[in-house]
């Protein structure tokens, strides 16, 4: 794979030309400060950009377009990532060697016509659009209601700052999109363009060269945005572990721990946290929290943990009968004591290090992976994929055990269930 860069004055194109897949995959990356107010309107704001545009107003026209280019395809998709919202606008396309030059030309000009020529006018967007849209959103905001995990995790995070991006549903806030109206989500997309950090990728079996003077030609930026990506959240203020219980019409109680990374060094969050994360509690059957509550204990149907790099967080989540909080609460501890005292087996150590290369060497297999890995190389400084490998080798069970030491719960949270 040869990766270039292709400096502009608005944006930069970073490029990776490489034979091994059919379609070509480009994504125009924005990057924008993750409060409550930008994830709701970004929400509403990129539906209603790949919806349609002012050359296809409606669904079937972009629908018939996108055939006309042998099956493009235009969409976009939105993520928290510590203190920055992603906004990626994404086209895949059949590789020109395929079809033609003429077809990528047209294919490229598509995703830009999305996002510069949007169904509006006056000031204000499509209002039957707006509409669809809105309630679509609305729907997504209201289906965490139905997912208790994710709901108990969310609580947890509010119980500690509502005020914190951590406890934000990432679909947005429902008083929030209450109050966008056409023309102010019209005045919020003309300054997100002139604003907000932007990029250009793109990956394929293409004339580079060829594809930056074609994304020139359509990428009419206007201005250079100053600011600088939040990527790490704030350390988490919370000294003394707090315990809140919340009632609910569940059957089982959801509980959640959350436990601050605050003291951890770049070493521990990059390799020895994703590490520790495996065998304590996440992906595995063998996770010691999983057997211990599930395997030895039959306490709960699962036991996950997440972690969450750039919030600097590790949570815990699983769901139990009410009566067995009290010795669910003790095993956690007990599992934890475990790491803390190198409870830990070689075979254990190695197996994690095992899935994580493997799930490392897969990133090569995927053209959007490999644009995140290319994002995360310039926005947070990601050490490219051999030299990540290296060190998830080297770490030791020493680091697993001085890692343990450093984790500080700062919540224990029930959604407590009937």
């Amino acid at each position: 794979m040869k990766y270039d860069i292709f400096e502009n004055d608005t944006y930069n194109l970073y490029t990776i030309e490489t034979a091994k897949f059919k379609s070509a995959h480009m994504e125009v990356i924005f990057r924008t400060p993750a409060t409550k107010e930008n994830i709701t309107y970004l929400s509403l704001l990129a539906s209603m950009l790949m919806e349609n545009s002012k050359k296809y107003p409606t669904r079937k026209l972009l629908a018939r377009k996108m055939c006309d280019l042998y099956n493009a395809n235009v969409y976009t998709v939105n993520s928290r990532v510590g203190g920055t919202i992603i906004t990626n606008f994404v086209l895949d396309f059949l590789n020109p060697r395929y079809t033609d030059k003429e077809t990528m030309e047209a294919s490229i000009e598509l995703l830009f016509e999305m996002i510069f020529h949007p169904n509006a006018s006056d000031g204000e967007f499509d209002e039957s659009t707006f509409e669809r849209i809105k309630r679509r959103i609305n729907l997504d905001i209201d289906a965490i209601k139905e997912d208790p995990k994710q709901a108990s995790i969310l609580d947890a995070f509010k119980a500690l700052n509502a005020n914190d991006v951590r406890s934000f549903n990432a679909n947005g806030d429902v008083l929030v999109l209450d109050s966008i109206t056409p023309r102010k989500l019209f005045k919020f997309y003309e300054e997100f363009l002139e604003k907000s950090p932007r990029d250009v990728y793109i990956i394929g079996d293409l004339d580079m060269k060829e594809v930056d003077k074609i994304t020139r030609r359509f990428a009419k930026f206007n201005s250079i945005p100053t600011s600088k990506d939040e990527i790490f959240l704030g350390e988490f203020d919370q000294k003394v572990s707090k315990n809140v219980v919340k009632d609910s019409e569940l059957t089982q109680t959801n509980l959640v721990q959350i436990y601050s990374l605050n003291s951890l060094t770049e070493r521990e969050m990059n390799y020895v946290m994703p590490l520790f994360n495996m065998i304590f509690g996440s992906g595995s059957l063998e996770s010691k929290l999983y057997k211990s509550l599930r395997g030895e204990n039959g306490l709960c149907y699962n036991v996950s943990t997440f972690y969450q790099k750039y919030d600097k967080a590790l949570i815990v989540h699983t769901a139990i009968d009410e009566e067995k909080t009290k010795l669910s609460l003790k095993l956690i501890k007990n599992c934890l004591r475990d790491m803390v005292k190198g409870s830990i087996t070689e075979e254990e150590l190695e197996n994690v290090k095992g899935l994580i290369i493997t799930s490392l060497h897969l990133i090569l297999d995927s053209p959007s992976r490999l644009i995140d890995m290319y994002l995360f190389k310039n926005i947070a400084d990601l050490p490219n994929l051999e030299d990540r490998i290296d060190e998830f080798k080297n770490v030791e069970m020493k680091d697993l055990v001085l890692l343990a030491k450093k984790l500080h719960l700062v919540i224990t949270y029930r959604m407590r269930g009937e």
